[in-house]
């Protein structure tokens, strides 16, 4: 899922709220200019009916009996372009303009409203004074022009608006996490193997620099206990191992001994077996306090991967020959890589071996190896039980066996968090590529190197 950077989602928020402001406003100013347009139309009404009663009083030619109808020319030429109604004081009807062709606005004197006159919006107004009684309406077409005008203008407007906003909202955006795009840089280089790396406090004194002092303290209690743990592991794994040797070999001379008896001999025979393991993880904690360090020594040389891919599965057959397990290979004429020799013989150790160790009996174990562009690749699969999706990120960390993983399988949970590390100090990678159809299949791949055989 692809997300918008800080400083673009600056300028988009900035420019949806000012052109839904704008827009609200508008709509207000819109209605409020309406209205103020439809009042100035009624005074403009009533004033010209005014006029029309002081005609009506002060004219020669003004009607004299307030029964008898009106001839257009006792109508003002101002009022000839309106909607007029005009009533005595029974109600009966004295004039009506031609444009209204027959229909008969009504309402209550005093009473302004607006109505539909045809096919045209219109302003009435209901006037009375003495014996007449006015109905006066114009129509509404000037004020809707102007609003539907102005409404357009607004509409072209406010992406213009909105566009304007959005490019200054990014800029400014850009300028604001400027400051966090180099501590993320710098964040970056803080690792294992450079804990002493610190972000660069900015020169402001704003949030941003309170934020960094308390990053950078917190960075340095991390260090410290990195450090310590790190420090603790490797110190115990280093002492562990000369009382370890002692052990074994007072376990070998104990079991030289001819006067033990066969129940003795026994044990001191899975002594020597538990011992053997304990001195494996002891190996295998040290390698990886080493790696946690930053201090994993790696004496590197372009190497062939095949001939030492088929040593580790000559190995292998002989230990999976009575669980009558097939073993397979596809392996390229040869297979260059850079790496150090012994370290990327325990990764394929590990794997192979790990490969056979979850191999139901009549199963198989196949292993790959091929170029792809700049790697040297090796795929090692086996059938037997699926890993559950819950477990396919975890079994490579520590001390973490799958949840499938059975009783009578041994093993510490190192074996693949091992591997993992030392394919990367190589600057390849370790994953899981295929979990599914009771086939399990993990991939490594190192940096490949050309080779040339005259050298």
């Amino acid at each position: 899922m692809k997300t918008w950077s800080l400083k673009v989602k600056v300028g988009a928020y900035a420019a949806l709220l000012t052109v839904i402001s704008l827009a609200a406003g508008i709509s207000i100013v819109l209605g409020i200019l309406y209205y103020n347009q439809l009042a100035e139309l009624d005074e403009e009404l009533e004033g010209e009916v005014k006029e029309l009663f002081w005609d009506f009083q002060n004219l020669g030619s003004a009607p004299r009996d307030p029964r008898q109808p009106l001839t257009d020319e006792m109508i003002p030429e101002a009022l000839r372009d309106h909607y007029l109604l005009i009533r005595g004081p029974e109600g009966q009807m004295l004039y009506q303009s031609p444009n209204l062709k027959g229909e008969s606005p009504g309402g209550e004197v005093g009473v302004r409203y607006t109505s539909r006159i045809g096919r045209k919006n219109c302003r009435i107004g209901v006037f009375q004074q003495g014996d007449y009684r006015v109905t006066i309406g114009t129509s509404l077409s000037s004020i809707e022009r102007f609003q539907r005008d102005l409404r357009r203008s607004l509409l072209v407007a406010l992406p213009v608006v909105g566009a304007m906003v959005f490019i200054g909202g990014h800029l400014l955006g850009r300028r604001a996490v400027a400051p966090v795009a180099g501590l993320t840089e710098a964040a970056e280089r803080i690792s294992a193997t450079s804990p002493k790396e610190r972000l660069p406090l900015p020169p402001s004194g704003d949030e941003i620099a309170r934020l960094t002092e308390v990053l950078n303290r917190s960075f340095d209690r991390l260090q410290t206990s990195y450090e310590s743990a790190t420090r603790f592991s490797a110190d115990a794994s280093h002492q562990l191992k000369t009382p370890v040797s002692i052990l074994r070999a007072g376990l070998d001379h104990l079991s030289s001994e001819t006067g033990l008896t066969p129940s003795q001999l026994a044990e001191v025979s899975v002594l020597r077996q538990q011992t053997r393991r304990l001195t494996a993880l002891i190996e295998d904690l040290l390698l990886l306090a080493q790696a946690d360090a930053g201090r994993l020594q790696l004496e590197s040389a372009e190497l062939d991967l095949k001939p030492m891919i088929e040593a580790a599965l000559d190995d292998l057959q002989t230990l999976v020959l009575e669980r009558h397990i097939s073993v397979e290979k596809e392996l390229p004429g040869e297979l260059h890589t850079l790496g150090d020799r012994r370290r990327v013989r325990l990764v394929l150790q590990n794997l192979i071996e790990n490969a056979a160790k979850y191999t139901e009996e009549n199963g198989l174990v196949k292993v790959r190896a091929f170029h792809e562009r700049d790697w040297a690749v090796v795929r090692i699969g086996n059938s037997g039980g699926t890993i559950p999706p819950d477990d396919r990120e975890r079994i490579f960390e520590r001390f973490r066996r799958g949840s499938a993983v059975g009783e009578n399988v041994r093993g510490y949970g190192l074996g693949l968090n091992i591997a993992r590390e030392l394919v990367r100090a190589h600057g390849g990678e370790l994953k899981l590529s295929a979990a599914e159809n009771d086939w399990t299949e993990f991939e490594f791949r190192l940096p490949m190197v050309p080779f040339d055989p005259q050298i």
